[in-house]
Order: structure tokens, then sequence, then C-alpha cells
């Protein structure tokens, strides 16, 4: 096309990716220079029929040869280096800034940073910018350096201190999506190649820098403190990865348990960085752990006046737009200032609408505190996309707004019928009960929804009647051999999900009396889930039947009892509001286990638990012990403290629901003592952590008299 451009790649078993690659850059580039490395796949006949040279050759570990091997066959006056899993945009805006670039007289430039946009997660929700020489002139000085993460920026400043322009050019990078991680095995390449490297140069920062930043990704922070903090001392800004080495070491500081530390190594360099959103960002989110709400928006304030810069550092999408938002609504909650919480979330889905965090932030915010208006005018002025929609059908039932689903029945429509489960749900929290059980009944025998179709219609039983739907000795053998099953199949998400589970392991052999997770007794009993045998199981003692169902439920014991058909259970018979037998339910299960469970509910399930009657939270309380072991009382060395720590949370907040301030007040120090004692891989923690910080601040006198003192007690509770 004759901009004098040169493709220059290395692959190896890119077949999945390449010709997705070339086909986005073939009218960009003039000339495709293939390096491969040892294909086994069709690569280098994907190349080929795209008109590239290709070039075998032996793979020696060293990134840098085989890019210079590519480099070497160039006859172009320009240079352009693409991975097989990064696609050039092939916009008219990015044509014409080439074409800018390339008809530049600026003699000077010898290289330009593109901005590489990396997806990260399962499907790309998160991205990561970095800005990257990957443009530069054919000149035989220019050579990548680095066995790994290879670059070729300093080759160029060598002999052009200047030599680098920024501009407007974008890549997208798929490669570290997580099935891309784990197909191509990178964990472990890297860790090879890295420590391959550092036998030959021990000392080399670049290569301690690498794997320190593998450690990091690895969440083996330790390890990477180990690494980082000397090299933080040792290294100046202009090293070319200072400003991500200082954002890494704070980063992993925190998660090691030391938020002021964190912090003093933002202070100490956000004068040098004051234009990185991304540290700006991590200073208000250490502020907010350290309970400093109003140093958290000062913070925050400033990320947001350097928004759209952060293409010059590696920077998390919405840093400094609508990521800050959140955490500002984050600030403002805590502080009781609900209006101003609600307009920052507001705002964050103005900026992105499908920001699912602020969305739901939002929803937690106005089930809590009432704001439903709130919703409403998100929900008429924007365009949602579908998933939004999902994620407010969830939480209107998790949380028992089932007036939610009322208010916006014409918008939810679709998902209904994705969902077909909810209208009898919300049927069953506003009290008719029969019309939800007509409206659940013909999707017990669903293919897909019959699992959790029957397992919502047990729960609406045990409502109705005030216990458990099976009386003893009907469920049989066969239900407590399934009940066994669903043990081994481990844990499962929320009700759907872990009825589904009971479905598959339980349709495993098992014959048509249970086919499908579900046990027929007799036959003028309703098919009930194998999750609603183990809980029945726990809600009473069964009666020995003589057909061999003693040993059976001698199985279902609480210390044995399928964690994950439990909490399904406890979720089903939660969604419909059988609150007595839910109770009965956690009353059933070993010392400990109930605060654990409900520490591990969704916050908006939490949320629900406060549409509550006040004795269930009284109730739940009395099961968390009502107060605290004496303060003397040595620490059960059994029991980690961390789980310590959330339990003791859990009991204080439902103590300051109960309006009991004194045992609130008292779990908040048992709290607090827990909270000292976890560790942080293996290091003991020198804070305390931002729930017990809360717990701590609403038990401190005075406390009562902040207008919106119920509030953020019951927005504790949703966000443990």
């Amino acid at each position: 096309m004759g901009m004098g451009i040169s493709l220059c790649m290395i692959v190896k078993d890119e077949a999945q990716h390449l010709e997705r690659c070339l086909d986005a850059v073939r009218n960009v580039v003039d000339e495709i220079i293939v390096v491969d490395t040892g294909s086994t796949d069709d690569t280098p006949d994907i190349a080929r029929r795209y008109g590239a040279i290709v070039m075998r050759a032996a793979w020696s570990g060293d990134f840098a040869r085989a890019r210079n091997q590519s480099l070497a066959l160039a006859t172009n006056p320009w240079i352009l280096v693409l991975d097989a899993d990064e696609v050039w945009l092939p916009t008219e805006s990015m044509h014409a800034e080439l074409q800018r670039l390339l008809s530049s007289d600026q003699d000077e430039i010898w290289g330009y940073w593109i901005q590489i946009t990396s997806l990260l997660g399962h499907s790309g929700e998160e991205r990561v910018t970095d800005a990257v020489c990957r443009l530069f002139r054919n000149d035989p000085r220019i050579a990548f350096t680095g066995m790994i993460h290879e670059e070729v920026a300093s080759s160029i400043y060598a002999f052009a201190p200047q030599g680098i322009a920024a501009c407007e050019l974008e890549i997208l990078h798929d490669g570290y999506l997580d099935k891309v991680i784990t197909s191509k095995n990178k964990i472990e390449r890297n860790m090879r190649l890295i420590r391959s490297a550092l036998n030959q140069t021990p000392d080399q920062p670049e290569l301690l820098y690498a794997l320190a930043a593998e450690w990091f990704q690895q969440e083996n922070y330790e390890e990477a403190l180990r690494l980082l903090v000397p090299l933080l001392a040792g290294l100046e800004p202009d090293c070319g990865y200072h400003s991500d080495l200082v954002l890494k070491t704070a980063y992993a500081w925190r998660e090691y348990g030391h938020p002021e530390r964190a912090l003093a190594i933002v202070q100490f360099w956000a004068p040098i960085y004051k234009d990185f959103p991304d540290l700006l960002e991590l200073g208000a989110v250490l502020q907010l752990d350290l309970g400093h709400e109003e140093d958290a928006l000062d913070w925050l304030k400033q990320a947001k006046s350097v928004a759209g810069s952060g293409s010059k550092y590696t920077s998390v999408s919405g840093a400094g737009s609508y990521r800050s938002l959140i955490l500002e609504g984050m600030a403002y909650e805590q502080l009781g200032q609900w209006q101003h919480a609600e307009d920052a979330y507001t705002a964050a889905i103005e900026t992105k609408s499908d920001s699912m965090a602020a969305w739901q932030r939002l929803l937690w915010l106005a089930a809590v505190t009432g704001r439903s208006n709130a919703v409403a005018r998100v929900a008429t002025r924007h365009h949602l996309p579908l998933v939004a929609w999902h994620v407010m059908l969830q939480t209107a039932l998790d949380a028992h707004r089932p007036e939610w689903l009322l208010r916006h029945a014409g918008s939810l429509a679709g998902v209904m019928q994705a969902q077909p489960l909810a209208p009898g749900l919300a049927l069953a929290q506003l009290g008719e009960d029969a019309a939800a059980e007509v409206a659940l009944r013909p999707w017990a025998a669903h293919a897909q929804h019959g699992p959790a179709a029957s397992l919502a219609l047990w729960a609406l039983a045990c409502k109705r009647r005030g216990v458990p739907a099976a009386a003893s000795g009907e469920v049989g053998e066969a239900a407590s051999v399934v009940a066994g099953k669903v043990g081994e199949s481990g844990d499962a998400g929320d009700t759907g999900d872990a009825a589904g589970a009971v479905g598959d392991v339980a349709g495993e052999g098992a014959d048509g009396a249970h086919a499908g997770g579900l046990t027929r007794c007799h036959a003028d009993t309703p098919p009930w889930p194998a999750a609603a045998c183990a809980a029945d199981a726990l809600l009473r003692e069964p009666a020995p039947c003589g057909d061999g169902s003693d040993q059976a439920a001698a199985a279902a014991s609480p210390a044995q009892a399928p964690q994950g058909a439990v909490h399904a259970a406890a979720d089903a018979l939660a969604r419909v509001g059988a609150w007595a037998a839910w109770l009965r339910l956690l009353a059933a299960l070993p010392p400990g286990a109930a605060p654990a469970l409900l520490a591990a509910l969704a916050p908006a399930a939490r949320g629900g638990v406060l549409r509550a009657p006040a004795s269930v939270r009284e109730g739940l309380l009395q099961l968390c012990g009502g107060e605290p072991p004496a303060a003397g009382q040595p620490f059960a060395d059994e029991v980690p403290a961390a789980i310590r720590t959330a339990e003791a949370v859990v009991a204080g907040t439902l103590a300051l629901l109960a309006g009991r301030r004194q045992a609130a007040q008292a779990w908040a120090e048992w709290a607090q003592r827990s909270s000292l004692q976890a560790t942080a891989a293996g290091r003991s923690a020198t804070t305390v952590t931002p729930g017990v910080r809360a717990l701590l601040r609403l038990t401190a006198p005075g406390a009562t008299t902040a207008d919106s003192y119920a509030a953020q007690c019951q927005l504790l509770w949703v966000h443990l």
C-alpha cells in the first residue's frame, strides 16, 4: 500500500489466532516477516496464505534473539511488531494516524509508543493499557534486548534520548485472558525462562523485576515483596518500568496486610507520578482501608483530574473515571452521605453504562436505605445492557425487594423469560404463597429449571406448614443415598447452581425414582431435590424406618452434612421468606457454621435478611453466641484468626441491629483482637480490617447521634 512498513512476528502454534491478526493488518503493511520457532500446527501455512516470508528457527529460550532474527529480514523503512494474539484496530482514524506519523518529516523521531490494550479475566471484562514501542525505523542500531519481556526502546534511547514519541495508535491483546494463559501454560513458561536467564545474570534488575511480576501475578506477595522492595530502593524513575514498580510494591504491601506501608509508598512517589490515576486511586483505597474517608475523597479528586493520562503508564481501564467514581461512592457510603454516594454511582454508570460494579453498589445502597427512586432514575434515563437487568433481577430477589420487579416489569420481561422462577419467588416474598406455588409448580419437571423449582417448592412448603415438607421416615434410603452423593460433589454457588449440581450428581447411576436429583418417596409425595433431603435430615431426628434409613440419616448428621446442599437449602428458604425454617436449619448446623454461612452470603442476600422479622435476627445473634468469650480467654488455636474475625463482625453487626450496643462493642473489641492476629502469608497484620474498623466506629461513644446511624449499621451488614 506504499507506507513502507514491514510486519515482523515470531510465532509458535498460533493457528487459532494468526489468521485474525493478519487479516486485520493486511491492508496496512507492505511485507510480512514470520519467524516460526517450532510450530506443529498449521501456523506456517496460514502465514504463507497472507504472502508472508516464513523463516524456521530453533527456539533458544531467548525472545530478543528470535525478534531480532525477524528484524534482520525486513526490507522496508519502518517496522511494526505484533504477536499473534494481538489485533491491529483497522479503523479510519487509526489509518489516518498511521499516515500522519509516517509522512512526518521529524527525522529525530525513531519510534512511537503504541497503546497495547490487554483484555483480562474470563471474557475481557477488565482491561489494562500499556505503552510499548512497536513501530520504529528499520535501522541496525535498533534491536530487542531481554530474554523475556523483551523491549526495543532502550536501544533507541542509547543513540537518541528523545527518539520515541507518543501517538494515538492502539493494539488489542487477548493473551492475558484466563483461558489463553491456561492453554499456553504461560506462568510455568515464564518462570522457567526467567530463572534460566537469572542463572546467567543473577543481578540484572529487569529480570528480577520480571520474576517479581510473576510472583505478583500468582498472588504470592511475600515472594514478590522480597524482590520489589530492594528494587524500589535502588532504581530511579528513568528505568522504564518504575511507575509500575511503585504501584506493584504498594499494592503487594496492602495485600500482605500492611496498608500503612503501602500508603507511605504512594505518598512518597505521588509528587513524581501526580498524573498517574492508578496510583492516586490506590492512595484512596488505602485511606478507605484505614478509615480516612475524607482523605480518600481528596485522592480521588486528584485521580479524576488526570483521567485520560493513564496511557503514559500501565493503567487499568476506568482509572480516574468510572473506577474513581465507584470508590467515591464507597467513601460517601462510609460517611453516611447517601445522596452523594448515589450521585457518584450514577455518574459512573453515565460514564460507562455497563459498569456492573457501579450498578451493583447502587442497587445495594437502594435496597438498604430505601432509595428505590435512585434505581428508577438510572433505569429510565440510561440504556442499560441486558446483563444489568439480570443483575437487578437477582439483587431484587436476594434483597427481598419484589416491588422493583413490579415497577420495572416491562424492561424485565425478556430477563424473566430466561429466569422463569423469578415471578413465583417474588409472589412468595409478597406473601402470596398459594399463587407462588401455582407459578413454580409447572417448572418442577423442566430439564433445566426443575431442580431449582422443586427446591423452591420445598422451601415454600416449609414456609406454609412451618415444618419440613417431608415427614420423618418419608425420606427413605434412596433419598439419603442421594444426599450422600451430593456431599461428594463439592460446593455449588447460588441456589440455582447448587440445585443444578445436585441434579447432575444425583442423576449419575440413579434409577428413575430419583433421576435429575429429585426423590419421590411415595406416589402422593412431591419430588424434592436432594438438597432438601439433606436439609430435612438436619431439621429433625429421622425415625428408623426399618429399611436402612436410620443408617443413611446418621450419614447425613450435622457433622457430615454436604455443605453445598445445605447452603442451597438455606438460600431457598431465605428466598421465599421461610424464616422460621431457615433459622432452625442454621441452628442445626455444627458450632460456628451458622456465622460462616452468613458471612458467605452474597451482599444482597444479607440485605434480604434485614427484611426478616426482628425475632429472626435475634435468633441469629444467639446462634453467634450472644456475647463474645471473656477478654482473658485464650484464642482457640484450631480456629483461624481470620474466621474468628469474620464471625465476630457478623455477631457485632447483629447486636447493633438489635440495639444491643454494649454487646456490639464487646464483639467489636473481640474482632479487633482477632483481626490483629490474622495473618497474611504467614506474617501478622498491623491494622484491622475495614469491617472491624467500621464496627468499632459504629460502637464508639456518640456514634448513635448521626442521622444515618441505622442505615450505616445495615450497610455494614451488607458489606461485611
